[in-house]
Formats: C-alpha cells, structure tokens, sequence
C-alpha cells in the first residue's frame, strides 16, 4: 500500500473516530422537555421559540423591574440583587434566557433580535404595557442595550452591570476563530465547552462564598440538557459582544437614562469599555468599582444593590 493510500486511511479512521465522539458526547445528554420543565422553580411561557422560564419577585402593585442574566449563568444569578429590589418595593421579573436554566433550547440563530424578539413577546405575553426598568448583565448588558435603543418605549432606565459590549476577552486569536468556523467548531467546541466555563475555577469560587456572598444555584445542573452548548455556541457565532459603538450611539439618542457599573479588575469585560461607552455616550452615568471582578453582582452584592435601589428609585447619582 502507497504513503498516500495509509495516510488517506488513517484520516479515515480519524474522521470516523471523531464522528462517533462527537454524537456519542451529545447522546449523554437529557432532552429539555415537559418533564424538565416541571423541576422549574418558577413559571414557564409559551413565546414563538419555545417555553421561557420566568420568575416574579416583590410586591404586585411594585415598579416593574426586569433582569436579563448575561452569556451562561441561569437568573439566579441576580438573587441577591432581586431580593434587595424586592424589599425596596420594586416588582422583579427575572428570565432565562433560551438555552440556559430552565428555559428551552431551540435550535436557532442566537443573534441579536433573537434575544430581542425573546425579551419583547415576555413583555407582551405578560401584559407588561408600561416602561420598565430594565437591568443587563454582561451578555445582558448588550442585549438590554440593543432592546432599548430599538423600543426606547418600553423602558423607563437601564442599569447595565459589566456590560459585555466594547472590550471583551476571549474574542481575538486562534482559539476563537475555530470556534467560529462550521463543523470543525462544531466538534471542537462540544469537545471543549464545558472544560472552558469550568476549568478556570470561577464558577466554583462565585459558588464558594459566605451563605449571602454566593451564587444561589447550581450552574452545571443547566449543563446536562441537549442544547445548552449548542445556545452557547450559536451565540458566540451570531451575537457580538465587542465593538457595539453603534448600539450606544442609537441608545443615546433615545434619551432613555443610562448608568453602567464596571470592575476595575474584571477580567472579562475589560475596564477600557468604560471610556468607550463614555465616548459613545457621553450623557451615561458610568460608575467603577475598585477592585471589582466580573461576579460583581454577586460577591459584592451588598454594594451593588443599594446603587440598584437609588437608580431605580430615582435617586440622583452622580458618580462619575
């Protein structure tokens, strides 16, 4: 047998090898169905895309105050923040997004109106007419952005909490950029996704903390459903998280109030976003908070969520 003819058989076996990885790591994983659904802590919704989950906080006749989580923690992510809102007298409605927690997971195109069109039939499919408060978190913080530049009538204020939408880490070099690629993202990504979110340690740490200093769920228990690594990477695909000028350009004219709290130690929505979105615009309040990571909202929940308060009830801010 020729050179040629061996290697040509051992990329074969290779490729073949792959494949059969490749669909035997997704059949390990539970389908999200009805059954899922009842395990939910809160309420579901039927929208155009699927059931969302959702969960209401506070008193009925509260301000209205919604929460979008950011790339791949569930809502619990905020519970701190929430109850803090809750007890200030707001109405809080949190969210999953599509593909994570307990929301289903279609196989769509995670892009921008996606994620808007999710956001404004929860509005509507609650009967939620008049603006709102409205919060995002990272990923969130762009989503939210997008969605009150689009429907500035709908929004009274938007808080955005490291928002996820100039300078980004993880978006440059190699790594990404096969990820991004058809098939050969596909397998490396299934291959390697859940090493990516956990292998650093951060979940675990956020998970970690004193008994009110800490996330309040289980992150990994979303990662057992089919369909959350494929929102995951569809969203990295299809929703930028970088270089969103434009959107904030588009929200500035909205005269919609802005203020966007940043960590000076973040390393995943880097401090440099700060004077971009200063540049972009200029009216919004921008606070730092010194020696802040990207888990502000919750390891330092008891800072974050007093300037929620004050936000939301109007309270005049001037950090700058």
């Amino acid at each position: 047998m020729s050179l040629l003819k061996v290697v040509l058989v051992i990329l074969a076996l290779l490729l073949i090898g792959a494949t059969a990885w490749f669909y035997a790591e997704g059949s390990k994983l539970t389908t999200f169905d009805e059954s899922a659904r009842t395990l939910a802590p809160g309420e579901h919704i039927e929208l155009t895309d699927g059931h969302i989950h959702y969960r209401w906080d506070g008193p009925e006749e509260g301000p209205i105050i919604v929460m979008a989580h950011g790339f791949s923690t569930p809502l619990f992510v905020y519970e701190q923040n929430a109850q803090a809102l809750a007890q200030a007298g707001f109405r809080v409605l949190r969210y999953d997004h599509f593909g994570r927690g307990w929301s289903d997971r279609p196989r769509v195109k995670y892009d921008i109106d996606f994620y808007d069109r999710a956001l404004l039939e929860l509005l509507d499919r609650l009967g939620i007419t008049e603006p709102i408060g409205l919060v995002g978190l990272s990923m969130g913080g762009a989503t939210t952005a997008e969605f009150t530049a689009r429907h500035p009538d709908r929004v009274r204020k938007l808080f955005l909490l490291v928002p996820a939408s100039f300078d980004t880490a993880g978006n440059d070099g190699l790594g990404p950029a096969l990820i991004r690629m058809p098939v050969i993202g596909d397998w490396i990504w299934r291959m390697s996704w859940r090493s990516l979110l956990l292998g650093d340690g951060r979940y675990e740490a956020a998970s970690q903390g004193t008994a009110d200093n800490r996330l309040m769920g289980d992150v990994t228990q979303q990662m057992d459903y089919r369909g959350f690594g494929y929102a995951l990477l569809s969203t990295l695909r299809h929703m930028p998280m970088v270089d969103r000028e434009d959107t904030f350009q588009r929200l500035a004219a909205t005269g919609v109030p802005v203020m966007a709290l940043y960590g000076d130690k973040d390393e995943t929505v880097l401090i440099s976003s700060a004077d971009k979105l200063r540049t972009a615009h200029p009216e919004a309040v921008i606070h730092v908070m010194e020696g802040g990571e990207h888990d502000l909202s919750v390891r330092r929940h008891s800072e974050v969520s007093p300037l929620l308060v004050d936000w939301f009830s109007d309270t005049e801010e001037t950090a700058q």
